[in-house]
């Protein structure tokens, strides 16, 4: 869609064109739901999160014809969506997760279990690229933020937030490959989230 086109049909959303809104809807509705689906793995989930997204969007509609960038703008508000909801979803494993850890102190097996397992999400930090490795280290192993890294290391603070989404979705593929017990397995992501 031509930018003209585009500022034109988002001024009329800001002032309540419902049909111009439906617009907006039909153009972006796909890319937002796969990106929200490429990170919930639920497509209930992620038709609720865009669902979501664009209830913002019109709530939010007078703002539009202010935005320069819709694309951005549209992904920066799907990113914060998403991450809420990984938040929330990360929220509902904590309660788990400390019965889980207080299990794995009685059990030497299953410590043995979470070591190897750890050590498999090890090997796969170090298979990252190398820019994204770092950036990951410095952020899950040494606890820093997003702004303490890329004042760091010279870059912006939103390819922080890139590279660790690029190397936890990397993560989570290759523990699910690599690793047969789904109870460590969901202890060891639920502390890299």
């Amino acid at each position: 869609m031509d930018k003209t086109i585009e500022f034109n049909i988002l001024s009329q959303v800001a002032i309540g064109d419902e049909t111009a809104f439906k617009q907006i809807v039909k153009k972006y509705w796909h890319n937002i739901y796969c990106h929200s689906l490429a990170y919930m793995k639920s497509g209930p989930i992620a038709e609720e999160i865009t669902q979501d997204i664009f209830m913002r969007l019109w709530d939010n509609r007078k703002k539009l014809g202010e935005i320069n960038n819709f694309e951005n703008y549209l992904f920066i508000l799907s990113r914060n969506q998403i991450i809420s909801e990984l938040r929330k979803k990360l929220q509902q494993i904590e309660p788990l997760q400390d019965e889980l850890v207080t299990e794995l102190n009685f059990l030497p097996d299953q410590q043995i279990e979470f070591k190897e397992t750890y050590q498999i999400l090890l090997k796969g930090i170090e298979l990252l690229p190398e820019k994204r490795r770092e950036v990951f280290k410095k952020s899950r192993l040494e606890g820093k933020t997003h702004e303490q890294i890329a004042n760091e290391l010279g870059i912006h603070k939103d390819t922080v937030s890139q590279y660790i989404v690029k190397a936890l979705i990397f993560l989570r593929t290759y523990l699910y490959e690599n690793s047969d017990n789904r109870v460590i397995l969901l202890l060891i992501l639920s502390m890299i989230l």
